[in-house]
C-alpha cells in the first residue's frame, strides 16, 4: 500500500494528539522535593545566577551607556564595521567594531586629495595594521590627523561637551563629533577599513571635504 504525503501528515498529527492525551495535565503535575535535594541544588542555581549577572555586567560596560543615547551607522553592510557613539554629561564614548570577525587583510593607505591652504605633512606612521598621518598648519595652531585601521576594533573616550551628528562620507554613513569651538572627530568605515579623522581649528565643511577627497 502506498501512502501519500497528505495521509502521512494526517496520521502523524493524529498520533501526536493520542500521545499528548496520555500525558497528565500541567496543573496535576507537582512534586515536593526534599530539603536535602533543595540544599544540594542551591549552589548550582546561585552559580547560574552569578554567571548570568557577570555576562550582563560585561555587556553593560560596553552598551549600557548607549542604550538611551545610541547613535549607530553602517549596520546594514555585511562586511562593514559599525560605528557607535554615546554622550553623557561631560564626556563622549565611541566604539568602532566589526559586525563579524573579518579575515586578515592589509589596508591600502589613503591620502588627502585636498587640504585647506597652509597645511603641510608633519608625520606618517605605520600602525599594526594601519596608518596614522598628521598634517599641521604652517602658521596657525590647526591640525588634521587621519587614522586608518584594518580588521580590528577601535574605541575611545572624549572628554568635553560634544555634539553627535550623522553625516555622509563619499556616500557612506558616518558620525561627526564636534566640540564647541574645539576639536572635531569624524568616524566612518569602508569595507574592512575604519577611519578616524581628527581636526583642530577646522570648520565642519572643510573637514567633510577632506574626508570626501581621500585618494587611494
Amino acid at each position: 500500500m502506498n501512502f501519500t504525503d497528505e495521509a502521512l501528515r494526517a496520521a502523524a498529527a493524529e498520533a501526536a494528539e493520542r500521545w499528548l492525551d496520555t500525558l497528565p495535565k500541567r496543573e496535576d503535575c507537582g512534586h515536593d522535593f526534599s530539603l536535602t535535594f533543595q540544599a544540594s541544588m542551591g549552589p548550582l542555581l546561585r552559580r547560574g545566577r552569578r554567571r548570568r549577572w557577570r555576562t550582563l555586567a560585561l555587556l553593560a560596560a560596553v552598551i549600557a551607556a548607549l542604550a538611551a543615547l545610541l547613535v549607530g551607522v553602517g549596520a546594514e553592510r555585511k562586511d562593514d564595521y559599525q560605528v557607535y557613539a554615546a554622550q553623557e554629561e561631560g564626556f563622549v564614548t565611541y566604539v568602532i567594531r566589526p559586525r563579524e570577525d573579518p579575515f586578515s587583510r592589509l589596508p591600502h593607505q589613503v591620502r588627502p586629495g585636498w587640504l585647506p591652504e597652509g597645511f603641510v605633512l608633519e608625520e606618517s606612521v605605520d600602525l599594526d595594521p594601519g596608518y596614522r598621518t598628521r598634517y599641521v598648519h604652517s602658521s596657525e595652531p590647526k591640525y588634521i590627523t587621519l587614522y586608518q585601521r584594518c580588521a580590528g576594533d577601535d574605541a575611545g573616550t572624549l572628554l568635553g561637551d560634544y555634539e553627535i551628528k550623522e553625516v555622509q562620507v563619499d556616500g557612506t554613513d558616518a558620525l561627526l563629533l564636534s566640540e564647541a569651538g574645539g576639536e572635531r572627530l569624524l568616524l566612518w568605515s569602508n569595507g574592512p577599513n575604519v577611519y578616524k579623522l581628527f581636526a583642530g581649528g577646522l570648520e565642519e565643511e572643510d573637514l567633510l571635504r577632506v574626508a570626501n577627497n581621500l585618494k587611494w
